[in-house]
């Protein structure tokens, strides 16, 4: 393929990879790294009511000649990496209500200090979710395939648009079901209470935990099991049947056959898995609203919800960028190793 043929057909992609994620991933390393705030200033206002006028001091944005307000940006370096680390305690109070009338106003953040343990308490979940829903999404996707790829043709259609409608339905809306089946006065609870069992699933963290991660293995695992079928097509039947001739059983066909053929779309769906499950967001959303669970997606938006510092929840972006980029080291070098030694 000529190099203008081979720049026009993936030209267009790489501009879109350029401003939908580059970009964006760019801007929100240089937000991580700045602070910009309001210069406030003191004004001195005079207000008339039944007893007559009165001067009152109160503080404002400073404005420009355009009546824009006035901004000064500046250069924290790795400040706020600190803060989401819970490096550095959050101040006790907002430094707008003690700036002098020059002095930049700080975005405000929480009155009370960073939790130490804040952001390594997200990460043990995440990690632990990952570590949970991976090796059932991996093994009961293969299953499912192994299994589908012996049921009869006429049933295969149903069966597949069958187990594809957890992966279809919105993340939220899955999250939801989940809830409901397990809330109180739920579907769940119902059943376990007709049996003498008890358990108060939205109230413990241990029950809440265990939803989550049933959540993502629900969700995940028909991907898997979609991308494994496809996969098992394309074995080539003469290697199986020539393992039969061999004396070969199942297990080892499967080992020495099939295994082998989908290796590379195993270390696909590996490496798709890990890139999601490490920044869940859905079902801690839904289930626990940061409860009992938190993962270092939602730290992200609990900053800045509750403290209204996109600079800080910036660097909480970037230090779930650089998590994702840990896991998957591995994987991309022993990728990288084994097309080098194939060529």
């Amino acid at each position: 393929m000529k190099l203008r043929s081979f720049a026009g057909f993936v030209g267009p992609s790489v501009v879109l990879m350029l401003v939908l994620l580059a970009l964006p991933m760019l801007m929100t390393v240089v937000l991580s790294v700045r602070n910009c705030a309001l210069e406030m200033e003191l004004v001195t206002l005079q207000q008339t009511g039944p007893f007559g006028a009165h001067a009152v001091t109160t503080q404002r944005a400073r404005v420009d000649a355009s009546g824009q307000a006035v901004r000064t940006c500046e250069w924290v370096g790795l400040d706020y990496y600190r803060k989401v680390l819970g490096l550095e305690a959050a101040p006790t109070a907002s430094p707008e209500a003690a700036a002098a009338p020059t002095t930049p106003a700080m975005p405000p953040v929480s009155a009370k200090p960073a939790e130490p343990t804040e952001f390594l308490s997200a990460l043990r979940f995440t990690l632990l979710y990952v570590a949970a829903t991976t090796p059932f999404v991996l093994g009961g996707g293969l299953v499912l395939a192994l299994a589908m790829n012996r049921v009869t043709q006429r049933l295969k259609a149903v069966f597949i648009a069958a187990s594809l409608l957890p992966f279809i339905i919105t993340p939220v809306v899955g999250a939801l079901a989940i809830k409901w089946l397990f809330r109180d006065n739920g579907l769940v609870p119902h059943l376990l209470g007709g049996l003498g069992v008890q358990v108060f699933w939205m109230a413990q963290a241990w029950s809440a935990q265990m939803l989550v991660v049933l959540y993502g293995i629900w969700h995940v695992l028909p991907f898997a099991f979609i991308v494994f079928y496809a996969g098992l097509q394309g074995v080539p039947q003469d290697a199986l049947e020539a393992a039969t001739i061999d004396g070969a059983t199942r297990w080892q066909r499967l080992r020495y056959v099939t295994l082998p053929h989908l290796m590379p779309l195993l270390v696909f769906v590996l490496m798709m898995h890990l890139m999601d499950a490490y920044r869940v967001f859905e079902p801690v959303m839904v289930l626990t609203q940061g409860a009992f669970t938190t993962s270092v997606q939602y730290l992200t938006y609990h900053v800045l919800l509750q403290e209204d510092n996109p600079y800080k929840a910036s660097a909480a972006s970037v230090l779930t960028i650089i998590g994702i980029a840990i896991l998957l080291i591995p994987l991309l070098r022993k990728t990288w190793r084994e097309q080098r030694q194939r060529h």
